[in-house]
């Protein structure tokens, strides 16, 4: 293979043009398309090709992210985004009569491309070597790849050579075996700018595989598949070789013995021997259950291998005959009739017809609800993130002054460079929309205790040429005059003050005839830019010597005191210690334009950029600085923030996830638990309740689309059994994994609900809100639920459906002052409501067990097989 590279440039609609890296060998004849795996890049094919027969014209590509094709962290870089560019490739290049070879992520990008027919009818045999995809769980190596840790290889070195070695000792089964050649080849593609950062944006997005539905579009293939697997993969599972050759019909399997992950690089010779014995029909004829290997294994290999292959052949076939035999029953959404449901329902039926007959919605469904009911300023949404080093390189700041500008213009300089932050708001009448924020302006604001604004100083874009044609002074007039509008609003309804303001100084503008038409003009749009601007506001923490120091850096910013003034996405609170040498960051997040795991994910990937002092620590929970806290936040409502020990939650959790996962058809997850707990207390156990659930960004569809959130609906005492609770728990638990599992892969009712509902005008849910609110909550609960694990901070918002309240939960083992762990629960709902969820959640957290009649200090029943034991 030419190991200088060509190029092809990818256009994409967020991005006008990316660089895609390929190469080209052999004398023509049959065309190999090599797709490379994780983390390897196109040179890794070359020792397998060495070996192949002069007759094979080989095309390699470096995937988006990878080897030396462009590094864009901030993109999609999941198998199903890699497939629609290689797709792009194919048709470019006009290639026809493909034998498509995939290993590790570039086997599952090869299979996502297959699901094109367009591009299907290009390719005539498929190859994959070690292919991701087909697994229950994502194996260690990857996760820790994706997280920001000790364990991560990307992360613990900077030096190339070293990381490249970490990983190859992984991906290699004999280490002994890797030569200098090989880690200095891997080492030259780490130094690239952004290459690592890409190797741990691409493990995060392979931690979105969808098992059922990827396996439902295997049983459709009929190219002739070879299946060349590494019996010694210290990364797959080699089970999933014979789930890949149980779910794909026409296909032979070879495992390669004594051989880790990288078959083309380990044994060469060998998989260059399997191709051309493939490509030259040698095992045509052979069923799709046969397994030949280069070497006979021992009796008792053999005997685990072929009880391994029928067991993952049998969970298989029930798996997709589950995806295939499941059929939509909206009824399903609804446990108690009334006239009121009956109506909806009859016209959920209509909208369901439409759908039928072609009609489709103008945007995502959920996009859609955000607009509609999560307007208010208590919908959004604050995260927070601790000790961060904003000013990286650099010496620590030695005033205040300086502090806000550094970390101001490392934040511009951040924003810029995410594209998932360039989101503002649209208003409407009935709905708000999402619109694209063509800048990158940051406005800091000054405001007194009460809130009145003081000062506006405004950090425009640096990247372009912003009024450069306007005076200091003409500036100035109009900021005052815009501060002075705000303090004349501040306490008109958040939802109309941005559109009262607007239209205020816009009116000002035009009668203010000292100015002329074009820097009125030029005034305007900066008025514009700065409503949809991220606003800052910094502060100076206390001494870190005080008692109460850890409560009053944890303590919930009062956005009543700070409110954005516009429809910017981004409300930003900073704290800063008093020796300038950390920055807390509180983020309140617009949440129309975005969703919580997202935006998590970008401040994890914030802190990983600046870099952090030390982690964060909550306060003992027997201190005065653990009591709970509440703010009013408007409307009658308020916000609770109070810190609870998980231990013993979490005990019951392991305990029925090591005896009961069968009963429940998988895990006992943390979000039905919680869901399960609260319903045990009186004010929550006749309730429904709505929970979030993150879709990825594949989701159902061959072509990809923006990563959303869809909805889960459960009332918990629909499932409660007073004479057997565990029975009960264990069938709430395992209807809670099928509608999570369907959901995820949009063939749920809750999921069609807001496909459908996203097809008629938003006065529809403003009527049926109105004129049928017990109907309406019958189907989308009166309370809420939403989970961050990895969030330091996660302060809850609230929609204008939950009638009944809001929770959030972060991280819920936070280390704790005096040694302990902890996670903070925020609450949004009127002061009674809190009582009731701060008396349910201490009473789940500490008595769970009591819930299931599980004995807390029992021995284990192994004797008799009773599965009840001690926790």
């Amino acid at each position: 293979m030419n190991i200088t590279p060509q190029f092809f440039n990818y256009t994409t609609p967020e991005r006008a043009s990316l660089s895609v890296a390929w190469y080209s060998g052999g004398n023509g004849g049959s065309k190999l398309l090599l797709l490379h795996g994780f983390p390897l890049f196109s040179q890794t094919w070359e020792p397998l090709l060495a070996y192949l027969p002069e007759q094979y014209h080989s095309i390699s590509i470096d995937l988006l992210g990878f080897g030396h094709s462009d590094n864009p962290p901030d993109a999609n870089l999941s198998s199903a985004y890699q497939a629609e560019m290689v797709k792009a490739f194919i048709r470019h290049y006009r290639l026809e009569h493909l034998t498509l070879v995939g290993h590790s992520l570039g086997g599952e990008t090869a299979l996502q491309i297959l699901q094109d027919p367009e591009i299907s009818a290009r390719i005539d045999r498929l190859i994959l070597l070690n292919a991701t995809g087909l697994w229950r769980q994502v194996p260690e190596f990857f996760t820790n790849v994706a997280v920001i840790s000790e364990h991560n290889a990307l992360m613990r070195f900077k030096e190339a050579g070293l990381t490249a070695y970490l990983l190859l000792e992984k991906i290699f089964l004999h280490p002994e075996e890797i030569s200098a050649e090989t880690v200095e080849a891997y080492a030259e593609v780490l130094r690239q700018p952004y290459a690592r950062e890409c190797l741990v944006a691409a493990a995060r997005q392979l931690t979105l595989g969808n098992f059922q539905q990827f396996q439902q579009c295997l049983t459709e293939l009929d190219k002739p598949t070879l299946i060349i697997w590494g019996a010694d993969d210290q990364i797959l599972d080699v089970g999933d070789a014979f789930l890949f050759q149980a779910a794909i019909r026409n296909s032979v399997l070879k495992l390669v013995p004594a051989c880790g992950h990288a078959p083309q690089e380990e044994k060469p010779a060998e998989c260059a021997i399997l191709i051309d014995e493939f490509l030259n029909g040698v095992y045509h004829g052979q069923t799709p259950d046969a397994v030949n290997e280069l070497d006979n294994q021992s009796p008792e290999a053999e005997a685990a291998l072929s009880e391994l292959q029928k067991t993952r052949q049998a969970e298989n076939e029930r798996n997709v005959s589950t995806w295939r035999g499941y059929k939509l029953q909206m009824s399903r959404l609804i446990d108690r009739w009334s006239l009121g449901t009956v109506l909806l329902i009859i016209f959920i039926k209509i909208l369901q017809l439409c759908k039928k007959l072609g009609m489709r919605p103008e945007e995502n469904g959920w996009r859609k609800a955000t607009g509609i009911f999560l307007r208010n300023e208590y919908s959004k949404f604050i995260l927070g993130s601790f000790r961060l080093k904003y000013y990286r390189f650099q010496p620590v700041p030695t005033d205040f002054q300086s502090a806000r500008q550094q970390l101001t213009a490392a934040l511009a300089d951040f924003l810029r460079r995410q594209s998932s932050f360039h989101w503002a708001v649209k208003p409407g009448l009935f709905q708000l929309r999402r619109r694209k924020a063509l800048f990158t302006d940051i406005v800091e604001a000054f405001y007194d205790s009460n809130g009145v604004l003081l000062k506006l100083e405004p950090y425009f874009d640096d990247s372009r040429d912003s009024f450069a044609m306007l005076s200091a002074d003409q500036l100035n007039q109009t900021l005052t005059q815009l501060i002075v509008i705000y303090n004349e609003l501040r306490h008109v309804h958040d939802r109309k003050r941005p559109q009262i303001m607007l239209r205020r100084i816009n009116r000002w503008l035009s009668r203010n005839r000292q100015f002329k038409y074009t820097v009125r003009m030029d005034l305007k749009l900066m008025v514009e830019r700065i409503m949809t601007a991220t606003f800052i506001h910094c502060e100076i923490l206390p001494n870190p010597d005080s008692a109460m120091f850890l409560r009053k850096r944890l303590a919930t910013p009062n956005i009543k005191v700070y409110k954005h003034p516009g429809w910017g996405l981004l409300n930003l609170i900073v704290r800063f210690t008093p020796d300038f040498s950390e920055a807390d960051l509180w983020v309140q997040f617009h949440h129309v334009p975005v969703d919580g795991m997202p935006m998590q994910e970008m401040l994890a990937e914030l802190k990983k950029t600046w870099g952090a002092v030390g982690s964060l620590t909550y306060p003992a929970l027997s201190s005065p600085a653990a009591k709970p806290e509440m703010i009013y936040c408007g409307n009658r409502l308020f916000r609770a923030r109070l810190y609870v020990n998980f231990d013993r939650f979490f005990a019951v959790r392991k305990y029925l996830n090591t005896h009961f996962q069968k009963e429940m058809n998988g895990p006992a997850t943390v979000s039905s638990m919680i869901i399960w707990g609260m319903a045990q207390h009186p004010f929550f156990r006749d309730s429904k309740v709505l929970f979030p659930v993150d879709n990825d960004a594949e989701g159902t569809h061959a072509v990809p689309r923006e990563r959303e959130l869809s909805l889960i609906f459960i009332r918990p005492i629909h499932f409660l059994d007073v004479a057997r609770p565990l029975e009960g728990f264990l069938q709430f638990q395992r209807e809670f994994n099928q509608r999570l599992w369907r959901t995820r892969m949009g063939v749920s009712e809750s999921y069609e609900l807001l496909e459908l509902y996203s097809m008629i005008h938003p006065l529809f849910y403003h009527i049926a809100r109105y004129m049928m609110p017990a109907a309406f909550h019958e189907i989308v609960g009166t309370v809420g639920l939403s989970i961050l694990r990895d969030a330091e901070m996660f302060i809850s918002p609230l929609s204008d459906l939950q009638v009944n309240g809001f929770m959030s939960l972060s991280n819920m083992r936070v280390p704790t002052a005096d040694g302990g762990t902890a996670g903070a629960i925020s609450i949004c709902g009127s002061k009674g409501q809190i009582k009731h969820y701060i008396s349910a959640i201490e009473n789940l957290s500490l008595n769970y067990h009591k819930f299931l009649a599980l004995p807390e200090t029992s021995q284990p029943g192994e004797a008799t097989g009773d599965k009840r034991g001690r926790l």
